[in-house]
């Protein structure tokens, strides 16, 4: 990245700073009374230079300026002031949230998402713990009906997953007994990733145990160890998007289009959960044309040894640094919620 003189970063930080607030290109005459000590041509110097250096672009015919994506790379990485979250505004966000600490996990998660999309004025998501990272601990079998079995996973965090599969041919209870040791015994310390890779090798071998049921662990790994990311989503806020200027008709409908499908902003968020603390990605950085008018603010959350992430979605022209810091205290507040669970 081309590096900018003190005069250029100050220029670009209170343009970008213009244009967050008003939505409208910004011009030389404007940043000119913003007590810099410069001339009105001096800054229009600066603005034709930071132009060329891509930091900067004049849309259509307009005499003033608005950040590019390389712009606000470097405000983000370089200028960015994180302000303070006011206790006004934890004290009401913790009353929010604490409302459902009653209740269970998705519930939190759904009103995660709503106050991020109302006190950020765009999309809030939230994702919920990836399971895939968690270490198994024990698999309990229990047998509902001759042809039915209900299972409950669990894994170190805490976190549950219960299921009821179906099975060709009744199994008596001490043979239901020792498959359940054989599968603890030779999964147990995995993480839920190692054994979707290895479960048909690690339990092909097993000596004891009821065969048929072995072999049905072992091919329906995908179903029976993996929780589907999109039903852990939870988004609000869509409304937020409906009369910005920042987006056109057609690029609005693709960017619903999207969210809408849900498996995309799932495996996009699901990505995120590997790197702890706060992500931002900008515009073209994405790989989904929908999302090249957008930024994506998100910030993991642990629970256990598993991580879920929760975020904001909007336009390029986020007020950075103001969101920061309210994601980040979103992610504590989820993070002691779903400790206390």
């Amino acid at each position: 990245m081309t590096e900018l003189t003190p005069r250029e970063k100050a220029i670009l930080d209170i343009l970008i700073g213009t244009y967050v607030t008003t939505g409208e290109p910004v011009g030389s005459r404007t940043i000119s009374k913003m007590d810099l000590g410069l001339s009105a041509a001096t800054i229009r110097n600066s603005m034709v230079d930071l132009e060329e250096k891509g930091y900067l672009y004049q849309p259509h015919t307009s005499a003033g300026r608005v950040p590019s994506d390389k712009g606000y790379r470097y405000y983000v990485d370089m200028l960015m002031n994180r302000e303070e979250l006011a206790e006004a505004a934890q004290r009401s966000i913790r009353d929010s949230v604490e409302r459902l600490r009653e209740g269970n996990a998705d519930d939190l998660l759904v009103q995660v998402s709503k106050v991020l999309a109302d006190v950020s004025h765009n999309l809030g998501i939230a994702l919920g713990p990836q399971f895939i990272q968690g270490i198994f601990e024990r698999l309990e079998m229990l047998k509902l009906s001759e042809s039915k079995l209900l299972m409950v996973m669990t894994i170190r965090s805490g976190l549950v997953k219960t299921m009821v599969v179906e099975i060709d041919s009744e199994i008596e209870g001490d043979e239901l007994e020792e498959t359940r040791r054989v599968v603890n015994q030779r999964l147990s310390g995995l993480t839920i990733g190692e054994i979707m890779a290895s479960v048909k090798e690690r339990l092909a071998s097993a000596s004891s145990g009821s065969p048929k049921l072995l072999h049905l662990l072992a091919n329906s790994a995908d179903h029976l160890f993996r929780f589907p990311s999109s039903a852990d989503l939870h988004m609000d806020g869509t409304r937020n998007f409906f009369g910005l200027p920042d987006f056109s008709s057609e690029r609005l409908a693709g960017l619903i289009g999207m969210l809408e499908a849900r498996e995309y902003v799932a495996h996009l968020l699901s990505d995120r959960a590997r790197d702890a603390g706060i992500s931002i990605t900008i515009g073209d950085e994405h790989e989904s044309p929908a999302l090249k008018d957008c930024s994506l603010l998100t910030s993991t959350y642990s629970v256990g040894n598993v991580s879920g992430v929760i975020g904001i979605i909007g336009p390029t022209r986020l007020p950075y640094g103001r969101l920061v810091p309210l994601v980040q205290y979103m992610a504590n507040l989820t993070e002691e919620m779903l400790d206390r669970r």
